[in-house]
C-alpha cells in the first residue's frame, strides 16, 4: 500500500471507536456513561457507533442521562439490527447492485433517522457489524449522507472506495484481559509501535473498543445469533464482579492519558476526518500521458505528483479527453475526473488479441462518455468496430489511441491490444481473502459465501485509491 508523504502535516490523529451494540443486557448503558466521563476528563471526543436498537432501547428503558451524555460525543452508526438475521451480508447474497443498494436504503434509513431524532446529530460514519461486509452498503451510505465507512475489508489509513472515505481499525482493545498489568503494557506497546512509523510523517490511528466487554462476559450477540440462530427469547451477556470492571475503567482512563501525551498526537473523531482528505485532483496532459502508460503496464490505481487516481478517474478522464479531441482536434489543458462507480455487471471476457484502428475507438467514444455522464457507472460492455469488449480492454484501448494521437499519429491508424482478464484488478489486494474473511463471523450460518458479494466488491476496485491527507496551509 502507498503512504504519501509529500506534505507538512505530521500529525498523528487518533479516533477512539466505541462500538455501541448491546441493546440486550441493560447494565451495559451505564459503561457509556463512565466512557464518556474519561473523555470530558481529557477534554476529547469519542465517536460512538450505535446500533439503532441499542439507541430505541435507551429510550425504552428511559436513560435519558445516557441520551444525553452521548449528544456530547461524536455519534456514528453501526446498522439498524447488527446481529439480528437476516444480517447485512445475508439480506444482500444474491442481491444485484442496484437492486442491493435500493435494499440498504430502505433498511437501514430507519436506524440512521432514528439515531437523528434520539441524540440529533447525522451520524458521522457507517461502522460495519462484524464482518457483514457487501460493497453496495458503501455507496448507499454515500447516498444516504454518511461521509466514512469503517472496518471491513479496508485498511489502517483511509482511501476511497465507492466515492467514500474507507478505514479499518489499526488497535483492537481486548477488553477481556484488560484492567491487568499485562494487557496495559500490551496495548501500550501496539500503540507505540504504530505511532512510531506515523510520528515523521502523520498518518491516523483508530482505537476500537466495544464497551459492552468491559463489563460482560461473553458478546450478547454469540450468545443469541451465533450460526445463524434466531431464539424466541434472548438472553442477557453474564456479568463480571464489580472490582473487575472499575480496574477495567480505570486502565481505560489510564490508556487515554498515555495516548494524548505523545508529541503531534490529535485526538479527532469520524466527523472531522472527511476534513483532513481531498477527494478528487486534476491533472494535466503530461499526468494523463504517464497515467496512460501505467495502466497499459498494471491495472492498478497510481499515485503520481503526490495525486491518487483510481481506475475509474483515469477511465473517465481518457474517455472525456478523446471527447475533446475528437469534436475539437486539440485536447485540454487539464482535467478534473468526476466520480463514477466500476462498471456493475460482470464484463465479458475475450482471449483473442484486438484490432481497431484510432478512428473505431473515437467512434465509440461518445457513446461511452454519453453513459457514463447519465449513469455514473463504467459499463460493463462497450462496442465497438462490431465487437462487445469490456471496460478494462477498452482503457487499454483509450489509453493507447491518446499516445498515438499524442505523438501525432493519424486517426486512421490501426493498432493491437492484448486481452485481458477484466476480473484481473488490483490483484496485489488479494481481496478475495479479505473478503471471504469476513465470513468467518460467528453470526453468520455455517459456510456462509456470497459469490455475488465477491464479483461485485471486484468490479468496484475500479474506485479504489489511496486518501491523500490534505498539506497544511
Amino acid at each position: 500500500m502507498v503512504h504519501l508523504m509529500d506534505r507538512l502535516d505530521r500529525t498523528v490523529y487518533v479516533i477512539f471507536q466505541l462500538d455501541t451494540e448491546d441493546f440486550i443486557t441493560p447494565e451495559t448503558d451505564d459503561v457509556i456513561l463512565d466512557l464518556v466521563k474519561v473523555f470530558n476528563k481529557y477534554g476529547i471526543k469519542g465517536s460512538f457507533a450505535i446500533v439503532g436498537e441499542k439507541a430505541r432501547a435507551l429510550e425504552r428503558r428511559g436513560r435519558s442521562d445516557v441520551i444525553d451524555a452521548l449528544k456530547t460525543q461524536d455519534i456514528a452508526y453501526q446498522s439498524n439490527y447488527h446481529s439480528i438475521h437476516p444480517t447485512i451480508s445475508e439480506y444482500l447474497k444474491d442481491l444485484s447492485w442496484s437492486d442491493g443498494v435500493e435494499e440498504v436504503i430502505r433498511r437501514e434509513s430507519k436506524g440512521i433517522d432514528d439515531l437523528k431524532r434520539i441524540f440529533g446529530q447525522t451520524p458521522s460514519a457507517f461502522i460495519q457489524p462484524g464482518g457483514s461486509w457487501a460493497p453496495q452498503t458503501v455507496y448507499a451510505m454515500k447516498k444516504l449522507g454518511i461521509k466514512v465507512y469503517a472496518d471491513g475489508i479496508f485498511l489502517p489509513q483511509p482511501v476511497w472506495f465507492c466515492g467514500l472515505l474507507a478505514v479499518r481499525y489499526s488497535i483492537s482493545y481486548r477488553e477481556s484481559q484488560s484492567g491487568t498489568p499485562e494487557h496495559f503494557q500490551t496495548i501500550k506497546e501496539e500503540f507505540d509501535k504504530i505511532y512510531n512509523v506515523l510520528k515523521n510523517r502523520g498518518g491516523i490511528i483508530i482505537i476500537v473498543l466495544h464497551p459492552c466487554m468491559l463489563l460482560t462476559k461473553e458478546f450478547w450477540d454469540a450468545i443469541n445469533f451465533a450460526r445463524g440462530k434466531m431464539p424466541k427469547e434472548l438472553k442477557p451477556s453474564p456479568l463480571i464482579n464489580r472490582e473487575t470492571y472499575e480496574k477495567r475503567i480505570e486502565e481505560f482512563d489510564n490508556f487515554v492519558h498515555y495516548v494524548i501525551s505523545h508529541p503531534h498526537v490529535k485526538v479527532i473523531t469520524y466527523r472531522e476526518l472527511p476534513s483532513l482528505y481531498e477527494e478528487s485532483f486534476k491533472l494535466d496532459l503530461d499526468e494523463l500521458v504517464a497515467l496512460s502508460k501505467k495502466v497499459l503496464d498494471k491495472p492498478t490505481y497510481h499515485v503520481m505528483n503526490g495525486k491518487a487516481f483510481s481506475l475509474s478517474d483515469i477511465f473517465y478522464a481518457l474517455c472525456y479527453a478523446l471527447r475533446e479531441y475528437k469534436r475539437s482536434k486539440s485536447f485540454p489543458e487539464e482535467i478534473l475526473p468526476r466520480f463514477i462507480l466500476g462498471p456493475i455487471e460482470r464484463p465479458p471476457i475475450l482471449k483473442e488479441t484486438i484490432k481497431v484502428t484510432i478512428r473505431d475507438v473515437l467512434n465509440s467514444i461518445d457513446d461511452v462518455y454519453a453513459l457514463i455522464s447519465k449513469e455514473g457507472f463504467i459499463p460493463n460492455k462497450i462496442r465497438i468496430n462490431g465487437m462487445d469488449v469490456g471496460p478494462l480492454l477498452f482503457l487499454n484501448l483509450m489509453a493507447k489511441s491518446f499516445l498515438l494521437l499524442i505523438k501525432g499519429r493519424n486517426a486512421e491508424l490501426g493498432f493491437e491490444v492484448t486481452a485481458v482478464d477484466e476480473m484481473d484488478i488490483l490483484s496485489d489486494l488479494d481481496i478475495e481473502k479479505r473478503v471471504t474473511s469476513q465470513w468467518n463471523w460467528i453470526i453468520f450460518p455455517e459456510r456462509f459465501f456470497s459469490e455475488r458479494i465477491l464479483e461485485l466488491t471486484i468490479l468496484q476496485l475500479w474506485t479504489f485509491k489511496p486518501a491523500v491527507m490534505k498539506s497544511i496551509k
